[in-house]
Formats: structure tokens, sequence, C-alpha cells
């Protein structure tokens, strides 16, 4: 399977593609070694706004709160081959299973399915935006998600991958880049405190970039409360989050959108092609 990552919006106030951010969301696998230690980056806040199947993911025995983060560089992050107890998924069964729960939309809603024995995506219907969160295992705080996207993705998606959701109030970390023009971020990277009310998301860094292809890798690691982007295995921004709402600990997991909010879908969307999550080493 190639490694694919591709585009993932960010919303400063709705960054989910709906006003309501509690039911809002965004959003690989590539060879590459341990992290490099961050480099030092300073900036200041920005407020911004299943069912069962055989088959599923598989154990492998391999992986300063700002609006400005550090650009692109040639560190290289830890991925899923790297990561000591690392679970894969590459979704390539008849449906998702119960190592994972959809948390948006909400039943009876069932958008949210393996699209040909092969890709996490969505069926059509009224919505336009999916969160799932990977419940197979559980991570320490310390924790990695990585994902790809298919090669045939349906353009116009965006994509967010994340870590800690917490259960309490559906906060979460969520790393991606912003392709919604109509967004403050638009065409750069971000780190967001998102999944809650549109008054309370804050998007807590920021650095520019270029618009990720199908056939990319998205990771995002946090580290204390320290998180760190990568594209591809190379670090594109790092900050940490010093507010009083910072996420200590939760689940890691996979957010989607169409790039301009949440709409319904016409056509049935192939979304990530694998994914792969774990406790840092």
């Amino acid at each position: 399977m190639i490694p694919v990552a591709f585009v993932v919006a960010c919303a400063s106030n709705a960054p989910d593609g709906s006003d309501d951010a509690t039911t809002s969301g965004d959003g690989g696998g590539s060879d590459s070694a341990t992290p490099s230690p961050p480099a030092t980056t300073e900036s200041t806040t920005t407020q911004g706004g299943a069912d069962t199947t055989t088959g599923g993911p598989s154990s492998s025995s391999s992986d300063a709160d700002g609006s400005s983060g550090s650009a692109e560089t040639d560190d290289a992050g830890s991925t899923s081959d790297g990561d000591s107890d690392a679970v894969l998924d590459d979704f390539e069964r008849e449906s998702l299973g119960p190592d994972w729960a959809v948390i948006f939309p909400p039943p009876p809603n069932d958008q949210v399915a393996i699209i040909d024995g092969s890709d996490l995506g969505m069926l059509p219907g009224p919505q336009g935006f999916f969160l799932v969160n990977y419940r197979g295992e559980t991570f320490g705080p310390d924790q990695f998600c990585e994902a790809t996207i298919p090669l045939d993705v349906v353009g116009d998606w965006a994509h967010q991958v994340y870590v800690r959701w917490r259960p309490r109030d559906g906060a979460r970390y969520g790393f991606g880049y912003d392709n919604d023009p109509g967004q403050e971020f638009f065409g750069s990277w971000y780190f967001k405190y998102d999944g809650v009310p549109s008054a309370q998301t804050r998007v807590f860094a920021t650095a520019p970039g270029v618009l990720p292809q199908p056939g990319d890798v998205l990771r995002v690691e946090v580290e204390g409360l320290s998180l760190r982007g990568y594209h591809n295995g190379r670090l594109v921004l790092e900050a940490t989050d010093t507010d009083p709402s910072q996420i200590l600990d939760g689940e890691p997991g996979l957010a989607a959108r169409w790039a301009t909010g949440n709409q319904s879908t016409a056509q049935t969307a192939k979304v990530w092609e694998d994914w792969a999550g774990g406790t840092l080493d």
C-alpha cells in the first residue's frame, strides 16, 4: 500500500465545517527515523475561532502556544515502522469494526464506512464531515496519529489527524493544512484546539505551507504539552499549548470534511487509505 496523505482544512472558528464545533471536525506511514529534537520555536497565542467484521487494526512491534510555528524543515519524524507497539490499520475489510468509534455523525447516520474494501470514507447523505476515534487499545498521553490519503481520493476534501480527544467535552489537538479559502489561515499548517463550541476553539500555531497531495502522509505527535506536525516525514510545525484549557490525555483519531465546510455528500468518497497510532517511545 502506498503511503498517501492529503490536505487538512482548518477553520478558525468552525474548523470542522460546522458552526457548532461540538459536532465538527476537519480532518501515514512513511519510513523515517526517530524525530530529531524540536527546534526552539516561540509563538504567541492566537484565538481562533460500528459494526463488526473480521479483520481490523493489527499491532506492530516496529513506532509555546503560538500564532506561528516553525516552517518546513528537513527534520524527519518517526513513522509507524519505527514506533514501538504501533497499531496499524489498512482498512482492507468490509466494515469499520469495533476498534473504531464514529463520533460524528451520530446514529442513526451511517455514512462513515469502508469503501471498496480498502479505504475509510463517506457514503452519500446529508453530512459531509466525520470524526472517528481509535479505541482498540489504550495509549499513553504521549501519543501519535498518522494517516495516508488514497491516490484515488475524491478532490476538495480537507483532512485532519488528531491526538488526545477528550471524552468530557470532545476537545482534541488537530493538525492539518487549511485549504478553505474562506478561512483566516488558508494556505497554512495549523495546530488547533478543536471540537468544542466555536468561541472556545483556538488555532495556537500556524506556518506557511504547500497543499498536500494524494500520496502524502500526515502525522501529529504530542509529548507533554508540545506538539509536532509532519508532512511526508518532514517537520513542518511545532508548538506548545500553554492555555489553561490544555488537554492532558485522550484518544487519537481521524477527521475530514469538504474543504468549504460541512455539506451534503453526493457521491461515495474515499478519504483515508490507512492509519497508524500508538504511544510515543
